[in-house]
């Protein structure tokens, strides 16, 4: 059975995928602990978009038929704070230094809760996990009389739902 459930996004956490070839291990734990967790992500957008080629025969107007084409997985991030560990791993040897041998983008996991605000232990609750983030685009607001506001636009490789079931 399908889950026909409302669900209301409650928390994410965006860890680093690639933490290897991102920066060494030291300067890695210095920055984000243990888990490589790098922070909690608020108001994520989500898209998928898929192309899809028709392919039309002479003396026809409509399609005799639709291929699928490439795939692609984007959104957005904003948070209410200021994550300069996000920037330093986005810019990589370029934050320290005005000019670098090389320039590795890192690789996220970004894991968000969706929940139906059942009680606890009730199933119905899922977990949306992108996998390979990378982050094209950072901006920063600094509003002169509200909160400092970030927002990052992502790209990720693919999207995997953990999904429950909900009895009928």
């Amino acid at each position: 059975m399908f889950n026909t459930r409302t669900f209301f996004g409650t928390d994410g956490t965006l860890t680093v995928a690639n933490a290897e070839s991102a920066m060494d291990a030291d300067t890695m734990t210095s920055y984000f602990g243990e888990g490589n967790v790098v922070g909690r992500v608020l108001d994520v957008s989500v898209s998928v978009a898929t192309s899809v080629h028709a392919f039309h025969e002479m003396g026809f107007r409509l399609p005799r038929e639709l291929r699928a084409g490439r795939i692609t997985i984007g959104g957005t991030v904003e948070r209410a704070y200021v994550n300069g560990a996000l920037l330093r791993l986005m810019l990589g040897d370029y934050a320290t230094t005005e000019e670098a041998p090389g320039f590795t983008i890192p690789q996220f996991d970004m894991v968000l809760g969706l929940d139906n605000q059942s009680p606890a232990g009730e199933p119905g609750n899922s977990v949306l996990t992108l996998y390979g983030v990378m982050f094209d685009q950072w901006r920063l607001d600094l509003p002169a009389d509200d909160f400092t506001i970030e927002n990052a636009r992502f790209q990720a490789q693919r999207v995997g739902l953990a999904d429950t079931e909900v009895p009928a």
